[in-house]
């Protein structure tokens, strides 16, 4: 489930986002690692595939990556489930499943670093990952003997804490597994198996929890596979780093933590008022800076449009065509529609790599937004699936300039000075944005059908960068 990559905009269908305690302490690690393998001429990617523990650990972490995305597909499941069987209103329980996802970012990312540093890293681990092979096992029990939303989307918050805390200590002891000299072939080893587990998550994930052939096996209703099997993947991650940190047992010995001067609560509500006052501090430059204003802008379009997507479309994906208002795929389908845009999406990521230095970065990521906005709109319009494959693989397409510029344009505008709290900020209103935008969407679903709100909020995001073209001429934004 995920608010990643740098699981950043939004965690469930885009993935992913690092406190920047820890982001810093990877940045600056990569950077040394870069520096001393340039100067020394070594490769980093042979040690680390030679490295036993790293590999058990990188494979393990995948399986579970797959898992966590299988959970996704799961809960959508759950939600179609029963929405045709008791009658709920799926763009709304959609939308609140979005806000469960990102409250924990929310309310701890400013937070996750600094006490994970406090904390002995695999305690933290070992305890997260137990944590989740109950939660989880216990999410389709809980759903079916009580059917009580607020009893299971508190089940599920609960997975997504442990889920943020647990990927916050997994990044900071990747150093302890293969040293400073070969971070950077960690990295990408990490990275490469990461979006190989994400991708076949989101495609197989929908076939399993949609398999019919689970009932043979006495598992009703099908979707509960879902959760079983994510349940297994977080066993796996336990047994896994139990193997891993009593062979290294050794190298963690007198290893200090970090300081604890202060109680967590304290601590917590302390940061809480500094994440506030870090907040005005950057909407001050903001004002004071007309690229930093052009991403601010872009990523409360870029959220609207998101949450849109996930709050009001998954469900025409899912929902039986004899309604008249799906495309009658079930969950299955919307892994197959993420599965094509994750496609463009990484093509485009390497051409736009490749060419958009001949491009304005505002006008570049303008123009993707005004074809996400027409495609938003012919989404909502189309009614077989026939359309929707290219509809969702130009989206991917159009999404890397978006992404690419936003990172580019703040790396080259913004001091050094205030660099980490710009992107600590931006990553938490994101968040923010996209709990309350969904939230907002959801409850429109009471007076508007979903896909008439689809095609209306496709047309606004395509006027808005129509505009943005228009008040952007003449001005210096990148």
């Amino acid at each position: 489930m995920d608010p990643e990559e740098r699981e950043s905009p939004a965690a469930p269908p885009w993935d992913p986002l690092d406190q920047q305690a820890e982001k810093f302490s990877a940045e600056s690690g990569i950077a040394e690692s870069v520096s001393e393998s340039r100067a020394k001429g070594k490769n980093q990617m042979l040690p680390v595939l030679k490295n036993a523990e790293f590999q058990i650990f990188s494979w393990s972490q995948a399986v579970s990556l797959f898992g966590d995305k299988l959970d996704y597909m799961a809960l959508l499941a759950m939600i179609a489930f029963f929405s045709q069987k008791y009658g709920w209103e799926s763009s709304r329980a959609i939308s609140y499943l979005s806000v469960i996802v990102a409250l924990p970012v929310v309310l701890f990312g400013p937070l996750a670093g600094i006490l994970v540093d406090r904390w002995d890293r695999r305690k933290v681990m070992i305890i997260c990952d137990t944590a989740r092979t109950i939660l989880v096992l216990a999410i389709p029990l809980v759903a079916l003997a009580t059917s009580n939303l607020i009893l299971i989307y508190t089940t599920a918050f609960m997975v997504f804490l442990f889920g943020f805390f647990f990927n916050t200590a997994r990044m900071s002891i990747i150093p302890n597994l293969v040293g400073k000299d070969n971070l950077l072939g960690a990295n990408s080893f990490m990275s490469f198996v990461g979006r190989v587990a994400t991708f076949l998550g989101m495609l197989v994930g929908g076939l399993i929890v949609d398999w019919k052939w689970w009932q043979h096996l006495g598992i009703k209703p099908t979707w509960s596979a879902g959760f079983y099997i994510d349940s297994l993947t977080y066993l796996v991650s336990v047994v896994a780093l139990l193997i891993i940190f009593k062979r290294l047992a050794h190298t963690w010995r007198g290893r200090g933590q970090g300081r604890r001067d202060a109680p967590e609560v304290k601590m917590f509500i302390t940061q809480q008022g500094r994440m506030i006052h870090e907040v005005r501090e950057a909407l001050s430059l903001v004002r004071g800076s007309p690229s930093v204003f052009f991403v601010y802008c872009s990523v409360f379009m870029l959220v609207i449009l998101g949450a849109a997507v996930f709050v009001l479309y998954i469900p025409i994906i899912q929902n039986a065509k004899d309604l008249g208002a799906g495309l009658g795929l079930g969950t299955k389908g919307v892994g197959f529609v993420a599965a094509i845009g994750s496609v463009g999406l990484v093509l485009s990521s390497m051409g736009y790599g490749l060419l958009g230095h001949r491009l304005k970065k505002h006008l570049a990521m303008l123009g993707s937004f005004f074809v996400l906005g027409i495609v938003a709109a012919g989404l909502a319009i189309s009614k077989s699936f026939a359309p929707v494959a290219p509809l969702v693989f130009i989206a991917g397409l159009a999404m890397s300039p978006v992404f690419i510029g936003m990172d580019t344009l703040l790396h080259e505008s913004v001091p050094e000075a205030a660099r980490g709290r710009i992107f600590s900020t931006r990553d938490w209103l994101l968040h923010l944005a996209f709990a309350v935008s969904a939230l907002l969407i959801g409850q429109l679903t009471n007076f508007f059908s979903t896909r008439r709100l689809l095609f209306a909020i496709g047309l606004l995001i395509a006027a808005l960068s129509i505009t943005g073209f228009f008040l952007t001429r003449g001005k210096k934004v990148g």
